[in-house]
């Protein structure tokens, strides 16, 4: 009975020694990530004064080259490529928008690139459903021209003369 007991003692103590180890580097652990978690918070607080002074630096730079170089809305126009409708996009364009036919002799013409002032419509659910380029592009109707305008652009991004 004696020797039973002094292993069951034995093995009580190797699994306190092991619990108190495992305790131990636990601990440690947990130190380690607070540490690093400090740290890290550290380096977020400079990386947030960093862009706050950099956000400061792009505003202060965008008010003198806006007040340096300002034009026209007219005048400026982003670099596009060109809105080029095939033949069966522009006929199904002429089905649904019929322009009234010129009364007399056309006064004005309009070109590609030119400046369009006045109102516009957006194109109908049908003409963008099968033209997805037309996605958010608007139209007028002058003197018998369908003048045609991307999202966001005020000039003739596409003309669809008379039959």
């Amino acid at each position: 009975m004696g020797n039973v007991e002094r292993w069951l003692i034995a093995l009580l103590s190797v699994g306190f020694v092991v619990s108190c180890v495992c305790a131990i580097i636990v601990f440690m652990e947990v130190n380690s990530r607070k540490l690093e978690i400090a740290t890290l918070q550290r380096d977020i607080i400079a990386l947030k004064l960093r862009v706050a002074r950099l956000d400061q630096i792009a505003s202060t730079n965008e008010i003198k080259t806006s007040s340096e170089t300002s034009k026209p809305p007219s005048e400026t126009r982003p670099d596009q490529a060109p809105l080029i409708l095939l033949r069966e996009e522009i006929q199904l364009i002429r089905d649904y928008i019929k322009p009234a036919p010129i009364g007399g002799s056309a006064t004005e013409t309009i070109k590609v690139g030119d400046p369009v002032a006045g109102e516009t419509v957006p194109f109908p659910f049908p003409i963008t459903e099968k033209v997805r380029k037309l996605l958010g592009a608007r139209f007028t109707v002058r003197n018998g021209i369908i003048v045609i305008m991307r999202s966001g652009s005020r000039h003739a991004d596409a003309v669809i003369g008379p039959n």
